[in-house]
């Protein structure tokens, strides 16, 4: 796979089962997944949150701290700010009218130089939040799907085996052009770039959340009318996976009818530290 840059491809095919509200709770779930799988965070984020609130609660007990716990709070502290609003930012774009065709989430010290790319495909449409199909699951129930579907693949096993060192985390969004206008939310987090082609040597794993199915979609009040045209446009942005298809995801560039944009909020990677074989953040749970 690393000399020729050829994709690992996940269908899971959950899209006529998502709001668009629970297709952004998955998206932020999963980031969060994949920054302690892939060893970017030495805990898992709801332990992280809960050793820096710990920490924040006591800051004004006067407490003389050691300066290698002061130094691994700022880390700690950093990398979860960071995190906290790129999965806000994420959040809003998902969940909003124009859902993105793709979040991409890429590992390693700059973008063109990245060693792992995740590449989310999410549904062209979702349900609408009150819509009440007997289709759409809960959350819990998608992300366990989700979840063990990503911890028992054989081909994503390929990459997770292999360790990775803490670096930096990357969030990119691509939606299209409405109108020929930018449709994008928060203008402040995510900025246009015209994008970059992804070195050869990284490995890259693409989840398509996109349905095969869209007779489940016709349920909403909008697509109730126009369920025959809606189905015939989704079913031809449905991509094949052929050789052309395959090479486009070597690249993340912006096109005259689509663009990307890039969180302006970098996670910085970082290892756990311990003190006398006992990880300092248990210290702060019990001071």
């Amino acid at each position: 796979m690393n000399s020729s840059n050829k994709p690992i491809v996940l269908n899971l095919e959950i899209g006529d089962q998502l709001t668009n509200i629970s297709c952004g709770h998955v998206v932020v779930e999963l980031i969060k997944f994949l920054v302690y799988q892939r060893l970017q965070i030495p805990y898992s984020y709801q332990w992280l949150k809960q050793v820096i609130t710990k920490k924040k609660s006591c800051e004004d007990d006067n407490v003389k701290e050691s300066f290698q716990s002061e130094r691994h709070f700022r880390t700690a502290s950093t990398a979860l700010e960071n995190l906290d609003f790129i999965l806000k930012s994420l959040q809003k774009e998902v969940s909003g009218p124009s859902i993105p065709d793709e979040v991409c989430i890429a590992l390693g010290a700059t973008p063109v130089t990245c060693k792992e790319v995740y590449r989310v495909l999410l549904p062209a449409t979702c349900h609408r939040p009150q819509c009440h199909s007997t289709v759409i699951a809960n959350d819990q129930k998608i992300q366990r799907s989700v979840f063990r579907t990503l911890v028992t693949s054989e081909k994503l096993s390929q990459v997770f085996f292999n360790q990775l060192q803490p670096t930096n985390l990357y969030v990119f969004i691509k939606k299209k052009l409405i109108n020929n206008l930018d449709s994008i939310i928060d203008s402040d987090n995510f900025v246009f770039t015209s994008g970059c082609r992804i070195p050869r040597n990284s490995k890259i794993v693409v989840l398509d959340f996109r349905t095969k199915t869209f007779d489940n979609l016709s349920c909403c009040n909008e697509f109730q009318i126009f369920g025959e045209i809606v189905n015939e446009e989704l079913q031809n942005l449905q991509l094949d996976e052929t050789e052309e298809t395959v090479n486009e995801y070597n690249e993340i560039e912006s096109t005259d009818t689509a663009r990307w944009y890039q969180s302006s909020y970098v996670m910085k990677g970082f290892k756990d530290c311990t003190v006398n074989g006992s990880s300092i953040t248990n210290a702060w749970l019990n001071s």
